[in-house]
């Protein structure tokens, strides 16, 4: 996910001498802050989803802290098979200090890359995400809200102009509730069913596996 960063320029300046023998001070200059702005509304916290796509059911769960600075989402996906519930995917991305880490924990392997590199790493980015970047993608908030685990979300639709891809999506504070999305005929169907909110990031989901294999990202 590239964090939209808003840079804020503060001139100080200094008044003249009273005196008018005295030289004008010249005039100085704060250094330029940065601030990354708040990626979720809540400081941390934990959600758990599930997603279901032709037969493959996968349980997610993303969990964050100082407002989604760092993250990191787990995905175990089972094909669904009369009863039987067979691994086929075990994934998790991790976001921190502006790198997204992918690990493939079924093959052991790894990708890293700067997030400058994307316009968001975990998606669509609807706090920040440009009026041109919406027309591009045919993203746009409804007047229409849903309702989900209590929270009060917006609706957003999308219908790609150039691609077979559209979807509704409900959101709250900047976190996808639940999602319907359509591409090329395949219909995906996403729900959250548990969020704790505050609740501290745990660190041990932050360790890399030492027998991750890193590969450059394409390989």
């Amino acid at each position: 996910m590239t964090r939209f960063i808003c840079i804020i320029i503060c001139a100080l300046f200094v008044s003249f001498n009273a005196s008018a023998q005295k030289p004008k001070k010249s005039k100085k200059q704060v250094p330029v802050q940065k601030e990354i702005p708040k990626r979720y509304e809540l400081r941390s916290g934990e959600l758990l989803l599930f997603s279901e796509m032709d037969g493959m059911r996968t349980k997610i769960t993303v969990a964050f802290d100082n407002h989604g600075a760092r993250e990191v989402t787990e995905s175990v996906g089972y094909r669904m098979v009369e009863q039987d519930l067979n691994l086929k995917v075990h994934s998790k991305s991790i976001v921190m200090n502006g790198v997204l880490t992918t690990l493939d924990l079924q093959d052991r392997t790894g990708t890293k890359l700067s997030l400058g590199q994307y316009a968001d790493a975990g998606g669509i980015n609807f706090a920040t995400i440009s009026d041109s970047m919406k027309k591009e993608i045919g993203l746009v908030k409804t007047n229409a809200t849903d309702t989900v685990l209590g929270y009060a979300c917006d609706i957003w639709t999308i219908t790609h102009p150039t691609i077979p891809f559209s979807g509704t999506y409900s959101v709250w504070g900047n976190l996808v509730m639940r999602s319907e999305t359509m591409t090329n005929g395949v219909k995906m169907r996403t729900y959250a069913v548990k969020i704790e909110a505050n609740k501290p990031l745990d660190e041990s989901m932050l360790i890399i596996p030492e027998d991750i294999v890193f590969k450059k990202p394409g390989e």
